[in-house]
């Protein structure tokens, strides 16, 4: 498999391997995955990782569940089982799948509403063959009159062109003064909203899984491009500007020199965003990246507890 070693001082070394080692061992990675223990489950009440592989959008935050890569929550129905399955990540994405999940909906709205696992609000995807069940009038229901309404968006699946990133790069400059350095364990704990530490256990496993790419400027940061995910021959990015350094094009200096870096060890880079999030979207389409899928995407809140 290709891999973004740690070395040298911790920081993350690019190391490559020819294409049919990487065909072999992402073979054994995936079959290792099937079969591994996830959330102190047994083999047989594991939630299927074949299951989520078939669906037809994103799921690298649900799998990082499955694959115990971080410590997130998983749910299945008391009814049919992983039938219809509920994952939720730390950082609040979650997704709810399963051949019968129009069958366990009331009991699945039930947990929805009431909310209780939740720890930080929620950006809830569905299963696409379930999309036109009637999720929102439903979970728009209020468990009580101080219940939030769930918001509404929509998350953007892209797929990547390697051509017109490469047309692309000819318009990417780095701004005047800034340096594009690879991310060091130091990255792992730096303040932001979309941040290694969000998806990754700690410093090491970050680094280890691919790290990122960070501007700076006389010792202040001014961007990051990161890896939020990773699986066989897929890296995702995950981008934060500093506020204070937005407007000055560090978010594209940074992405492309990642996107850059993935595509020479044989990966293929992947982008998703909210709708909401025109900066994100535009980004992505500038470096290359086509929307292919929209989603709906839920915003629940996290309930009171102090009633």
């Amino acid at each position: 498999m290709n891999r973004f070693e740690a070395a040298d001082g911790g920081q993350a070394r690019r190391t490559c391997r020819g294409p049919d080692a990487r065909r072999q061992i992402n073979a054994d990675v995936r079959d290792a995955e099937m079969i591994r223990k996830i959330d102190s489950r047994t083999a047989d009440t594991a939630p299927p990782m074949h299951g989520l592989l078939r669906l037809d959008m994103n799921v690298g935050f649900a799998r990082a569940v499955l694959d115990g890569k971080v410590e997130g929550q998983i749910w299945m129905s008391d009814s049919f089982g992983d039938g219809a399955i509920h994952v939720v990540h730390p950082y609040g994405m979650s997704l709810v799948w399963g051949n019968h999940v129009d069958e366990a909906f009331d009991e699945l709205i039930q947990r929805l509403r009431t909310g209780r696992y939740r720890l930080r609000d929620e950006w809830l995807q569905i299963d696409p063959r379930w999309t036109d069940l009637p999720w929102l009038e439903r979970l728009a229901t209020p468990e009580t009159p101080a219940q939030a309404r769930p918001a509404v968006d929509a998350r953007i699946n892209f797929t990547f062109d390697p051509d017109r990133f490469r047309s692309a790069l000819d318009g990417v400059s780095t701004p005047d003064g800034w340096s594009i350095i690879r991310a060091d364990a130091a990255d792992f704990t730096r303040p932001g909203s979309v941040v290694p530490a969000e998806f990754w256990r700690d410093a090491e496993q970050f680094l280890e899984s691919g790290g990122g790419w960070r501007a700076e400027k006389s010792g202040r940061h001014g961007a990051l491009a990161f890896t939020s995910f990773r699986f066989e021959d897929e890296v995702e990015l995950g981008i934060e500007t500093a506020p204070d350094a937005q407007g000055q094009g560090l978010a594209t200096a940074v992405a492309s020199r990642m996107i850059k870096d993935v595509l020479d060890c044989g990966l293929t880079p992947v982008w998703a965003c909210r709708a909401g999030n025109p900066a994100s979207h535009r980004l992505a389409q500038k470096l290359g990246f086509r929307p292919v899928r929209r989603l709906p995407y839920y915003g629940l809140a996290t309930p009171d507890r102090s009633a």
